[in-house]
């Protein structure tokens, strides 16, 4: 009886740990495919251009956590960053409490949805040459994957922004879209040590968001 039970409980550590190393190349099939997918997508490329830009701070109405939208935040300011270098950059950025106060002075209708007169009318009353609207609408979060000890975990972001840039002087968009973008963050996970992050997944979304309308620009 005793080398019976023992016969069992080895026969089952062996199909655990079959069922482990799959999980595992799983989940790196998975990063390395999300890796590739990654440096497939295109780079902001730094603007040569001249011209004085008001950048509206960006409307969250995503209904993320706190860490999410500090996270979406720093992506959205990351990219502008490369598109304006602070040392290099030819575009003069206009102070936010300035814009901030220019939009008091001409508030919205609908701030979910400024209609071009409107944000015109916010470009002239600062004498820029451009405006950048910006919006994060709901995002869709979904998690997947098994852990008992070891296991995967998936989690996948998809954000929606509305992206505007208004050429105040012609009173004509630049870009004017609804954006949509997805990213997802995978990993294995020992008990509860490691495993995926909803924040980079978001990260990964605003940050494609963000490429998809800087790179549209000049």
């Amino acid at each position: 009886m005793k080398n019976f039970l023992i016969g069992v409980f080895l026969t089952g550590m062996v199909i655990f740990s079959q069922n482990t190393a799959s999980a595992a190349e799983q989940a790196e099939t998975t990063t390395q495919t999300t890796q590739k997918s990654s440096t497939e997508k295109v780079e902001i490329v730094p603007s040569e251009a001249s011209y004085t830009l008001a950048i509206i701070p960006t409307f969250d109405q995503s209904g993320m956590e706190e860490k999410e939208r500090t996270v979406a935040q720093h992506a959205i300011k990351n990219a502008f960053e490369q598109k304006y270098p602070k040392k290099t950059t030819k575009v003069k950025i206009l102070n936010a409490k300035t814009v901030v106060d220019a939009v008091h002075r001409h508030p919205f209708e609908n701030y979910d949805a400024p209609v071009l007169a409107e944000l015109v009318a916010i470009g002239e009353d600062l004498k820029a040459d451009r405006v950048i609207y910006l919006s994060l609408a709901p995002t869709k979060s979904e998690e997947d994957g098994f852990r008992i000890i070891i296991g995967t975990q998936t989690y996948a972001s998809e954000v929606s922004m509305k992206m505007k840039c208004v050429d105040v002087k012609n009173k004509s968009y630049l870009f004017n879209q609804l954006v949509v973008k997805e990213g997802s963050s995978s990993a294995v996970s020992f008990w509860k040590f490691g495993g995926a992050s909803k924040s980079r997944s978001v990260k990964k979304a605003v940050t494609a968001c963000m490429e998809e309308f800087l790179t549209n620009i000049e």
